[in-house]
């Protein structure tokens, strides 16, 4: 029987960090999908005079700073604080957790979802019943623009809907939400959160985030409590596509370039060099993102090829094609002290066969150091989960998935892989 990884329930943050194998993981605390070129240039500092100068962007649009040491801490916090990357309080930090829309603001949308993400940061904030949220309880704003949050996991969504009205969804319902005027969203959404609270302690605390109490008990349970009704509404926008995030593109009277780190884990050189980029070619101003890049905004189309053609020389990603985006991977070991095996020594080495086997969204392969999954919650077409004597592979599942081959040495894992992408027989 494989160990057990142990679940932590929470991210790390500034006033949480998290011990890992190569020191703390603290998280630079955004809220919204803004980032200036001056902020990004300054967490490229903290990452290289605080920590190991690793930074890893993560599935929630935020920056992670890794390797901070208890010497350093208290610096890093102070520079966070700096640029208006930490929050008032470890109580704030652990309760506003808000995906936005990347483009929001820029290109055209039903609402302004950067604005909306502060309000409802300040709102989460100031009230102490929400408090109680688990730390990993998430909203999502989309504004219905470009870039679809559509395929982004969250707790509690705002989205655009018909004009002057707004869609709110909770985890795990697709096809019904319930429908407010513009001006009532943050309000019913607020009523929401207080809703799963009560639910939740009402029933000993069972259900950790909204799918699982949606499961057990029903959306209209959920909804019904806050005050709200649920009718069928099916989503009209798609969710974003790579080809659409990455490189030089266009977007109504603004222009972007999409800039990746290969599987989100970004030197602070690399930062840095973005971070220039932004404020010489560009508009001085980054877009985060849950897909792991960076949108750098630029005043026309030719700045943003002028961007990727640089971001090029940092072997950064610019490109939808490029192979690197097949293969999800978490820290493994020594990083992470679940893991049971290295995962970033396999990765490029993985990468071409991996882009042999890519699923509608892009990922062929999703390589874990543990059960638990942290950086794939889907299936993917392959998984391979380290376990104490190897690789369990897994076919069309996720990292906890049932194995189709269970411990596989690296070399019997890529003998496979191959043997598969060439249609050999078994």
């Amino acid at each position: 029987m494989q160990p057990r990884p142990e679940i932590k329930g929470w991210c790390p943050g500034a006033f949480a960090p998290m011990p890992s194998g190569d020191g703390l993981l603290i998280r630079a605390k955004a809220i919204g999908a803004r980032l200036t070129a001056a902020q990004a240039r300054e967490i490229a500092r903290i990452a290289k005079d605080c920590g190991n100068g690793l930074i890893d962007l993560s599935q929630r649009a935020q920056l992670q700073l890794r390797g901070i040491s208890e010497a350093t801490i208290v610096e890093a916090l102070r520079r966070l604080e700096t640029i208006g990357m930490l929050a008032p309080n470890a109580d704030a930090e652990r309760v506003a957790n808000v995906i936005a829309s990347p483009l929001t603001g820029l290109a055209p949308g039903a609402f302004d979802a950067n604005a909306l993400a502060a309000e409802l940061a300040a709102a989460l904030q100031r009230d102490a019943t929400l408090r109680a949220l688990q730390p990993k309880f998430l909203f999502l704003l989309d504004d219905g623009g470009a870039l679809s949050l559509k395929g982004v996991e969250a707790d509690i969504r705002i989205e655009a809907a018909t004009k002057g009205e707004i869609a709110l969804r909770v985890a795990g319902v697709a096809d019904r939400a319930a429908l407010v005027a513009e001006k009532d969203a943050l309000d019913a959404a607020l009523r929401l959160a207080r809703a799963f609270i009560e639910l939740r302690d009402r029933h000993a605390n069972r259900f950790r985030r909204v799918r699982t109490l949606v499961e057990a008990l029903g959306a209209q349970a959920l909804a019904g409590a806050a005050g709200l009704e649920l009718r069928g509404f099916a989503r009209t926008h798609a969710p974003a596509q790579r080809a659409h995030i990455y490189g030089a593109q266009r977007c109504g009277t603004i222009a972007y370039a999409g800039v990746g780190a290969p599987f989100g884990r970004w030197r602070e050189s690399e930062l840095a060099a973005v971070a220039d980029f932004a404020q010489g070619a560009g508009a001085g101003e980054l877009r985060l993102t849950p897909w792991r890049a960076l949108l750098i905004v630029t005043p026309e189309i030719e700045a943003a090829r002028k961007i990727v053609a640089q971001a090029q020389d940092h072997d950064l990603i610019t490109s939808a094609d490029d192979e690197r985006l097949a293969v999800v991977a978490c820290p493994g070991a020594p990083e992470c002290p679940q893991a049971l095996a290295e995962t970033r020594a396999h990765v490029m080495d993985l990468a071409p066969l991996a882009q042999k086997f890519v699923g509608a969204d892009g990922v062929g392969l999703h390589l874990s150091g543990c059960a638990k999954g942290c950086a794939r919650q889907s299936a993917a077409p392959i998984t391979l989960t380290a376990c104490v004597d190897g690789f369990d592979l897994i076919e069309n599942g996720g990292a906890d998935g049932a194995p189709h081959l269970r411990s596989l040495t690296f070399a019997a894992v890529m003998r496979e892989l191959s043997a598969r992408a060439s249609g050999m027989p078994q």
